[in-house]
């Protein structure tokens, strides 16, 4: 197991120093504080019943016509979550395959798209890796002052662009809220892993920040399975801090910064045709930094709100092999972005009843600068460029009936120039019966490491044409009187044109059209105010067109998950259970010619428990995997055993 010198004197040193600092400083706040501001109360000042991700602006979640999920920060905080894409795993329609333990690539699919078809964004930040594919690697995304999470299903290109073919996952930090108050959380447990994390912020009216920074260790599992006589562990670090700062400039100017930067080392095996993952004296050494700088103007009484943005993302990849560098992969986007959004309103009488009508027009414009740099087996310099057009109209007739109609034009250096469309409906059609709908177009352009290629072992394919899709969706959503809860029925289909997929050493675009079809149930139950239940199910039918199922997309996902607060106020218990039904993987020969196999089906059960002492001071545990399953995401890598946590959180303000 490694552990980079460089890595521990640069970001891992830094955020110690400042663990420590808060550490020797919470006990005095708290101390000071007559009543410390908690979680709960922060949230409860922070949280707002909005989507901003569905049509670029804030909307009731009810209101718009595309598939959505939202987990929130009681989520998040009642099942212990670290890790987002673990969290990913109970939302209809996502699928999530890990290459091993912490810190191991981890790719996230929506509704059978691939993962690099989801545009993933962290505080209006494209966060999709230019260096990886143009997706986003899930492995280093630690759960980090998180107010929620989106996952906008379907086709979104006419709003988001090439990236979100199949999908956006937006993820939204916290502002900081009230006095200036903190946290800072320990918890140790199984594979020799250990955890600390800080919180400072404040809020008000005129300002907010909040500086957020986790630390976490881990001596790690095989990544390579140990049933195939792979006992080396892996180890993992992650050092990770994220800032979120605005001011209110004047009455109608805000202006925001958001930084984040993350410094990850990860040992790995390697994989070799034929055996597939084996152990290896392999480690990788990832340094991701993000910037946004923002302004928001709001003119005539907020019926016409203008913002401007600009940000920069940065990710660099050093790979070694027995501590000798290997090769580099860097990949740099920096991107500029301008949206104006009008809303209108209007009465007019229908059969003598007084009825209003919203409108809401809003144009986006934006530009990508994309570089990608590879240095090893060969050395490749690219870079690219596009532009994107958006329109959207919005209607809104008396908070029953909503619809929006959307058209995008984008302009690329390397590719045709190409239109996308989006229609969505949504209405109740009795009290508490809710129908939604949508319909649209998407477009993936290949990446620069697709095109030019990247290793020894991959090489680029200059004639691949751009991914295109046409999905549609159908949901009905009932609304129970007696529970506060709602389930969702929803069907979904997608056409995929010039799917690219990997073809022993390099990539090609599929001659015939894919499908993907399927239903997804979801249910958000709260029979009592200490009860809550949430339980999902996914059925997904692919085929890429020469009657093969797509891999690593299960036909049959499941979740549910459950939490209870006693009547002590003080004790939460929160239980989940994940199934994933059997998949289809590839396995590799000598020549890394491929073969579809299947991988075996598997249940996932993890419990938290938290017990609040005060309003200071709260322990907490859970264990993960608590019935030992044996299973594997991906063929040949390993998955973790029966592991646990325990922890504690002190809170204070001043």
């Amino acid at each position: 197991m490694h552990l980079n010198t460089r890595f521990k004197k640069s970001l891992l040193s830094t955020v110690i120093s400042t663990i420590s600092t808060i550490s020797a400083a919470l006990p005095s706040m708290v101390l000071a504080s007559d009543k410390a501001v908690t979680a709960d109360e922060l949230e409860a000042q922070n949280t707002m019943t909005i989507v901003v991700s569905a049509s670029r602006v804030e909307m009731n979640r009810e209101a718009t016509g595309s598939a959505i999920t939202v987990i929130d920060a009681d989520y998040l905080k009642q099942n212990q979550v670290r890790t987002v894409s673990d969290v990913l795993r109970d939302i209809p329609g996502v699928a999530v395959s890990r290459t091993g333990g912490a810190g191991s690539f981890t790719q996230v699919r929506i509704r059978g798209a691939e993962a690099n078809q989801t545009l993933v964004m962290i505080d209006g930040i494209e966060v999709n890796d230019v260096a990886s594919g143009s997706e986003y690697n899930f492995a280093h995304l630690m759960s980090l002052e998180i107010e929620r999470i989106e996952v906008l299903r379907g086709a979104q290109s006419a709003l988001w662009g090439s990236d979100a073919m199949g999908g956006v996952i937006n993820i939204i930090t916290r502002k900081g809220s009230g006095p200036l108050n903190g946290k800072i959380s320990v918890e140790a447990g199984s594979y020799g892993t250990h955890q600390e994390s800080f919180n400072l912020n404040s809020g008000n009216d005129n300002y907010h920040y909040s500086l957020s920074g986790s630390l976490l260790q881990t001596d790690g599992i095989s990544e390579a399975n140990e049933h195939n006589g792979n006992n080396e562990e892996d180890g993992y670090r992650n050092a990770t801090v994220n800032f979120r700062g605005g001011v209110q400039a004047t009455e109608n100017l805000s202006l925001e910064l958001i930084l984040r930067h993350l410094e990850a080392d990860t040992d790995s095996d390697t994989f070799v045709g034929g055996d597939g993952a084996v152990d290896a004296d392999n480690n990788n050494e990832t340094r991701q930094k993000m910037a946004k700088v923002s302004a928001d103007l709001s003119l005539f009484d907020d019926q016409w709100q203008q913002r401007v943005g600009v940000s920069d993302t940065n990710t660099n990849t050093e790979s070694f092999n027995a501590d000798v560098l290997s090769y580099i992969n860097k990949g740099k986007r920096r991107k500029y972005e301008y949206q104006s959004d009008v809303y209108l309103s209007n009465a007019f009488d229908a059969n003598n009843a007084k009825s209003n009508l919203d409108h809401r027009i809003t144009f986006a414009m934006e530009r990508e600068e994309e570089e990608f740099y590879t240095q090893g087996y060969s050395t490749i310099d690219r870079d690219m460029d596009s532009s994107g057009f958006a329109l959207e109209y919005g209607l809104n007739l008396n908070d029953q009936w909503f619809a929006t109609v959307a058209g995008r034009r984008d302009l690329n250096s390397e590719f045709q120039n190409d239109n996308t469309y989006r229609f969505t409906l949504a209405g109740w059609v009795l009290s508490n019966l809710r129908i939604h709908s949508s319909k649209a177009t998407g477009i993936k352009n290949p990446s620069l490491r697709e095109l030019y290629g990247s290793t020894e072992t991959y090489k680029g394919n200059e004639n691949l044409t751009p991914e295109k899709n046409v999905t549609w969706d159908f949901g009905t959503e009932y609304h129970f009187d007696i529970i506060d809860g709602y389930l969702d029925v929803t069907y979904f289909h997608s056409d995929v044109r010039n799917m690219i997929i990997g073809s022993g050493q390099t990539s090609i675009n599929l001659p015939s059209d894919s499908t993907i079809k399927g239903l997804e149930v979801s249910a958000v139950l709260n029979p009592t105010d200490r009860l809550r239940v949430n339980a999902s199910y996914t059925y997904t039918d692919s085929d890429d067109g020469d009657g093969n199922e797509l891999v690593r997309r299960a036909k049959h996902i499941a979740s549910l998950n459950s939490s209870y607060l006693f009547l002590n106020d003080k004790t939460r218990l929160t239980g989940g259970i994940q199934y994933n039904g059997q998949q289809d993987d590839f396995q590799f020969d000598e020549s890394y010619n491929r073969t579809q196999v299947t991988l075996a089906e598997y249940t996932l059960v993890n419990v938290a428990l938290s017990h609040e002492l005060n309003d200071q001071v709260e322990f907490f545990g859970r264990v993960e995997n608590a019935i030992d399953e044996e299973y594997e995401e991906v063929l040949s890598y390993g998955t973790k055993g029966i592991n646990a946590m325990v922890g504690v959180t002190f809170r204070g303000s001043l």
